[in-house]
């Protein structure tokens, strides 16, 4: 790219204000076309006034507009054949397939024209794009005239390829910057910078004017940094092209842009071209979407397949207020038996004091105007309550107590569409206006909370007995497996067996039977009361009370004490055994079983029942 100096030599002032700033760079072309071999059409990147009348009226379909071209008088008549096959969409296929070996380089060819009423030499150049592809065929193809002194400058393909591309951007600024003498050359600028820009400054001192007058002062140093023309050299190493994103003095996303130009002897950087240009909002809004639909994803990764609700709770807020760059998320609870609100879940930002033991017991009368709002509208945004909460009312009070300043609040709803609490998020800083993300991690964290319920409700019938609301056979096993596993000590097993219930069934009926059954599972909960005890029925008429973490002798005087009772009320017969450590499941449940029969024997005994009946 030596001696591409020359390229600036025939500027003209007058075209400064042209948006398309580096298409005046190349005079030399007639045409700059994109074109998509895969669709047989073709887009005008760029082309000279002149030029433009001769397209006119010609197809959308590239083989159709090069066949127009050739046939109306454009190409030499002994060049038509030649120009016709070059650019055969099925011929330059061939030439830029990924099974042949030259698919990557530039392929060129001169034909004959008719330009201004004298025949002259063109060159076409086909340069494939950087990302071509099976699925992406899409090459540049390049008109000149070879007699330009331009044309054998021009020779690097990637820096070609970078250049067609930017001409159809918007730049705000554009110069030639001499690094070796210190000067510059302004090519565009955007009009309401133009008396702001010295032209006659040194480089140095244009560009620190240029940095003064385009960039937000918090982002100045960085494109100072951007701008050290010491390390230019360094920094293109195997690069065409480094740029530096930034804000704008008007507040849009700018980038500012390096492309060498000149070296010189020893490869020495001279020469640079700068141009600053807004980022397009197609660009910004495929960012913000991005942004999005990645944190989404990552809400829905850390709810498939959870067991542990609480760590993914705690891990939607995280990604909430990474989003958000919020101070907190919390989710809230909603108590209506207390007309209460509490916070069961919080993130805090690093540096944040957390305030969940005191977001307690609120009373619910705070967020009355909210539950009203959430009626029409699922989703609330406070951005000042200083300015639109009413200073004496309850909200703005609890508000200004815990520092809440910019939010967003979502509901929870149960499977009755009743709201059960909310999500806030506090402190918001950036995508304040992005509502999809909190109502979609609201979303994602109600269907967490029912497949929880579901989960629980699922285990819960596995492992208990819905007519008595005491748990199964499969339950205590469970429990007293886990119990020999994990080696605890001084556990206490009753075993108890409703007397009469055939009888009573037979006589009285099914119903006055399930009746006999509660009132002996009512007076099992009434002897053993702690909340490590636990019941279990095992069969149509057997019960095992397991009694964890009991001393011997508190469990004996229990079952003493149930067994004095049963002499005046024969409603079961029971017996129970304590063991210090249980290492053998069915012995201890058999020794148990055991005690019960020797006090079922003496309830037949003492009553003079025939057992057999």
């Amino acid at each position: 790219m030596r001696r591409l100096f020359s390229l600036f030599k025939n500027m003209k002032p007058a075209l400064k204000q042209s948006e398309d700033a580096l298409a005046f760079m190349y005079s030399s072309f007639y045409k700059i076309i994109n074109v998509n071999l895969k669709k047989d059409s073709y887009k005008e990147v760029y082309i000279l006034d002149s030029e433009k009348h001769q397209d006119k009226g010609y197809s959308k379909k590239f083989s159709d507009w090069v066949k127009n071209f050739a046939m109306t008088g454009n190409v030499h008549k002994d060049d038509q054949e030649k120009y016709l096959e070059f650019l055969n969409i099925e011929n330059m296929r061939k030439l830029f397939s990924t099974e042949n070996p030259a698919s990557n380089k530039k392929q060129t060819v001169k034909y004959r024209r008719l330009i201004n009423g004298e025949i002259r030499w063109v060159t076409l150049i086909l340069i494939p794009t950087l990302n071509f592809s099976e699925q992406n065929q899409t090459v540049f193809l390049y008109v000149f005239d070879v007699h330009d002194f331009l044309s054998e400058e021009l020779s690097d393909t990637s820096f070609l390829n970078k250049i067609s591309t930017a001409i159809t951007k918007s730049y705000i600024s554009c110069a030639y910057l001499d690094i070796e003498n210190n000067t510059s050359k302004l090519i565009h600028i955007k009009d309401y910078l133009r008396e702001k820009i010295d032209d006659k400054c040194p480089t140095s001192a244009n560009m620190e004017n240029m940095i003064a007058h385009l960039i937000l002062p918090e982002y100045q140093n960085k494109v100072r940094d951007f701008c050290n023309f010491a390390t230019l050299d360094e920094r293109f190493k195997n690069k065409y092209a480094i740029s530096c994103e930034y804000i704008g003095s008007r507040n849009g996303l700018c980038r500012a842009t390096f492309i060498p130009v000149d070296y010189d002897d020893d490869g020495k950087l001279k020469s640079v071209i700068f141009a600053n240009r807004y980022v397009d909002d197609e660009i910004v809004n495929l960012r913000s979407r991005l942004e999005t639909e990645t944190t989404l994803v990552e809400c829905l990764t850390a709810l498939s397949g959870a067991e542990d609700f609480k760590k993914v709770y705690e891990k939607i807020l995280k990604i909430l207020g990474s989003f958000y760059d919020s101070t907190a998320v919390s989710l809230f609870k909603i108590d209506y038996e207390t007309d209460t609100v509490r916070n069961d879940y919080e993130w805090c930002r690093e540096g944040t004091e957390s305030k969940i033991d005191e977001l307690q017991k609120i009373p619910l009368e705070t967020f009355s105007r909210w539950l009203k709002l959430f009626k029409t509208n699922d989703i609330i945004h406070i951005a000042n309550p200083e300015k639109e909460l009413d200073a004496s009312s309850l909200e703005y009070k609890t508000l200004k107590k815990y520092n809440v300043k910019k939010l967003i609040a979502v509901p929870f709803y149960d499977k009755n569409s009743t709201i059960t609490g909310f999500l806030i998020v506090n402190g918001v800083n950036k995508n304040a206006e992005s509502d999809i993300v909190v109502r979609s991690a609201a979303t994602y964290i109600m269907e967490g909370k029912l497949k929880q319920d579901y989960v629980e409700q699922l285990y819960n019938m596995s492992y208990s007995d819905t007519m008595t609301e005491t748990l199964n056979r499969a339950a205590y096993m469970r429990d007293l497996k886990r119990i020999c596993i994990n080696g605890e000590t001084n556990t206490g097993i009753l075993y108890a067996d409703v007397n009469g219930l055939k009888s009573t069934n037979d006589t009285q009926g099914h119903e006055a039977g399930d009746v006999l059954i509660e009132n002996a599972v009512s007076l099992l909960k009434k002897y053993f009361s702690r909340k490590k005890d636990f019941i279990y029925r095992i069969g149509g008429d057997e019960f095992i009370v397991l009694s964890t973490d009991v001393p011997q002798k508190e469990f004996q005087t229990v079952v003493a004490n149930l067994k004095d009772y049963l002499t005046s009320n024969w409603i079961l017969s029971c017996g129970g055994k304590w063991f210090e450590n249980i290492s053998n499941v069915d012995l201890c449940t058999k020794e148990a079983e055991k005690s019960m029969y020797k006090n079922k024997s003496d309830f037949y005994t003492i009553n003079h029942i025939d057992r057999r009946h």
